[in-house]
């Protein structure tokens, strides 16, 4: 996945717009004076920009760039993130971490039937002093095996620990310690 230019002002422009629309839908819902979705969408924005702010405070600022600015591209998959409480990343290395993310959001976007809706949800942790992600691929997939696969030697090219977790459905789980 080819890594797009950021310029500061692109990236406020970007900021601003998606602020805008999160105050444009709870003003939506108090101009119906329905009070109780637009307490729910104002939640919402307060959430993420608490996990915005966790993800920054990681000390890694190259996955936190990819995460932060991967929805304001166009992609074939929408990405969204939790990061626990007080967790730190340490010794783990920013620049593995980006090449890991990077490499599995490209290989996604090679293997995602389009026309469908598709999500990468990511959990981060803290796991032994290490950081634990776990991740769940909501979505259909062309040649599921060969994807299964190629995300398998992923961790094992940047010698990391991982497992790949298949589910009954068209979801995928997986795991990384970094």
């Amino acid at each position: 996945m080819e890594k797009e230019e950021w310029t500061v002002l692109k990236t406020l422009r970007h900021a601003r717009h998606d602020w805008m629309n999160d105050i444009q839908i709870v003003k939506g819902y108090l101009a119906l004076n329905n009070l109780d979705e637009a307490a729910r969408a104002a939640d919402h924005i307060i959430v993420k920009a608490v996990q915005e702010s966790r993800l920054c405070n990681l000390g890694m600022p190259g996955m936190a760039e990819l995460f932060m600015t991967f929805n304001w591209s166009q992609h074939l998959f929408r990405l969204e993130y939790e990061i626990d409480e007080n967790i730190t990343a340490g010794r783990t290395d920013d620049q593995q971490a980006f090449r890991f993310f990077n490499r599995l959001f490209s290989l996604l976007e090679q293997h995602v039937k389009e026309y469908n809706t598709h999500e990468l949800f990511i959990h981060l942790s803290e796991k032994e002093e290490h950081l634990f992600v776990r991740m769940e691929w909501m979505g259909e997939v062309a040649n599921r095996p060969l994807l299964l696969d190629k995300i398998g030697e992923i961790p094992k090219e940047l010698q990391l620990k991982s497992a790949v977790l298949e589910t009954g459905c068209q979801d995928i789980l997986m795991e990384v310690t970094f």
